[in-house]
């Protein structure tokens, strides 16, 4: 099969799971909050993510635009997309740290949360200071033992409980769905806008973006299925696939820091080669002194949750109005 689609469908799913998507926690309060409407939701937004990201990429293929700032300078005008795009830069930079840190903080109970901060970070700058396919292979690795560790757990388990629609019927699943399309839409466009912004070949990107999104959802539903079947014991957990693996799994806990720890890096490096990347090419910047920069904020950011847990909900929520606001915009756009 096409290999630049595999790149794209690997970039896609890469980052549309986002958020360190091994711990779980984030999928655990968007979706599984909501029984079997969040299971829709998960259907619902993943093909979300998928269609709208294919129509905005697109649009940057017809218009030659290869960065989230051509993006705004698009839809936006001059006069705002300075402000817009170090505004979303920056929430996104701090996410990168803030869900780094809050992963971090959970792996070994006993052990300090700072240093695996630091080597998540030694494992980022490997990653991040090779070339190009390093970074690719290595997200593509994550999936696919990510994949494993997860269906390793679903088998591991004698059911699945599927709540009925009665449970938790109203409109907030909705609205969480739409704040989680939000914000990963907003960090696939961030990695897959410099490999296929400018990409003569169309018929590749629907391809690898459609089997990123059909990726995505088999995650986001092994997940839903493992954690229903253990809600009681992991609804109140920030890091609940550690919580159920420590106690499925023989030392369970080790192996989910290692796979976390890896993931975390890579998934780190993906985000900030990807930030850097159109920045050095628009003002002609070397990139290791910019990337080195962006390091440095995302090891401040990473030691926020350490301290102020509440930076986690702060920082995800700036994102998220970033992502909303730019799909609210460019759906106005096109209707007029």
């Amino acid at each position: 099969m096409d290999k630049v689609a595999w790149q794209i469908a690997i970039l896609f799913a890469g980052s549309a799971l986002g958020g360190h998507y091994l711990g779980g926690y984030e999928w655990l309060r968007f979706f599984t909050y909501f029984g079997s409407w969040g299971t829709v939701g998960i259907a619902l937004a993943g093909i979300g993510i998928g269609w709208i990201c294919l129509q905005l990429l697109n649009y940057c293929h017809r218009h030659q635009v290869g960065s989230l700032y051509e993006l705004y300078l698009f839809l936006f005008g001059e006069a705002f997309a300075s402000s817009l795009s170090m505004i979303t830069h920056l929430f996104l930079l701090a996410y990168v740290g803030v869900m780094l840190g809050q992963q971090s903080a959970q792996l070994i109970p006993g052990l300090s949360s700072v240093w695996f901060v630091l080597l998540s970070l030694i494992v980022t700058i490997s990653f991040l200071f090779k070339r190009w396919q390093w970074i690719v292979t290595g997200s593509g690795i994550c999936l696919g033992a990510g994949l494993l560790f997860f269906a390793l757990l679903f088998l591991r388990q004698p059911h699945v409980p599927i709540p009925g629609l009665g449970y938790q019927m109203n409109g907030s699943w909705v609205i969480h769905a739409v704040f989680f399309l939000a914000l990963h839409l907003l960090l696939a466009l961030v990695v897959l806008l410099p490999v296929a912004g400018r990409t003569d070949q169309p018929n590749a990107v629907r391809l690898g973006v459609g089997m990123g999104t059909g990726i995505t959802l088999l995650f986001l539903l092994l997940g839903q299925a493992i954690f229903l079947s253990h809600w009681h014991d992991i609804h109140t957990s920030l890091s609940p696939v550690q919580l159920i693996s420590s106690r499925l799994l023989p030392a369970g806990n080790w192996l989910f820091a290692i796979l976390a720890l890896i993931e975390g890096g890579v998934l780190s490096a993906l985000f900030l080669h990807s930030l850097a990347l159109p920045v050095t090419l628009r003002h002609q910047l070397q990139m290791p002194p910019l990337l080195f920069v962006m390091l440095l904020l995302v090891g401040v950011f990473a030691l926020l949750p350490l301290f102020l847990p509440w930076s986690v909900s702060v920082v995800a929520s700036g994102a998220t109005y970033c992502g909303l606001f730019l799909i609210v915009w460019f759906i106005w756009k096109r209707q007029t």
